[in-house]
């Protein structure tokens, strides 16, 4: 009888245990840690581990190539301090090789010795919907589908026509 326990005990923690590893390698999953790691880096203001995250050959519909989003991401750092990002990921549609994954953020920081919302706010959030593509070295960030940001929609709609 101890024996029978024993074995069901064991296949259950087999069974749960290789559940929980499919879960933890699928591409959902990898993508979700990926970008945590790259918002922590963001916040800690580190640019090359930002960069690591972001594909060589980034490209958008408002023209941002990874050079461009570099530069973009390096002059908020510059700018703002105790930057933070309260992102929410709210969809992912994952595959082998692509992953599309749905965001609300708002972007924190501080200017001279202010602190305040520098995009979105609590009433009216930014969202996306991010493009990660599995290449060589892991998931990149790829591209960016859709975006809107409350205080950049008349600026994005001119980078976007401006194509």
């Amino acid at each position: 009888m101890k024996a029978k326990r024993t074995v069901i005990v064991l296949v259950v923690v087999i069974v749960v245990g290789g559940l929980w590893l499919r879960h933890y390698f699928s591409p959902g999953a990898a993508v979700k840690r990926r970008l945590s790691s790259t918002v922590a880096a963001f916040e800690s203001e580190k640019m090359l581990a930002v960069m690591s995250g972001i594909s060589r050959s980034y490209s958008d519909e408002w023209g941002l190539s990874y050079e461009t989003l570099g530069g973009y991401l390096h002059e908020t750092m510059d700018t703002y301090d105790d930057l933070d990002l309260d992102l929410i990921i709210t969809d992912v549609e994952a595959a082998e090789t692509e992953a599309r994954v749905g965001v609300r953020f708002i972007l924190w920081g501080s200017f001279e010795g202010s602190r305040g919302y520098v995009l979105g706010s609590f009433t009216d959030p930014c969202t996306a919907v991010l493009l990660w593509r599995k290449e060589t070295p892991g998931w990149r960030f790829a591209s960016t589908e859709d975006l809107e940001i409350p205080e950049l929609t008349g600026q994005l709609e001119s980078m976007r026509e401006g194509r």
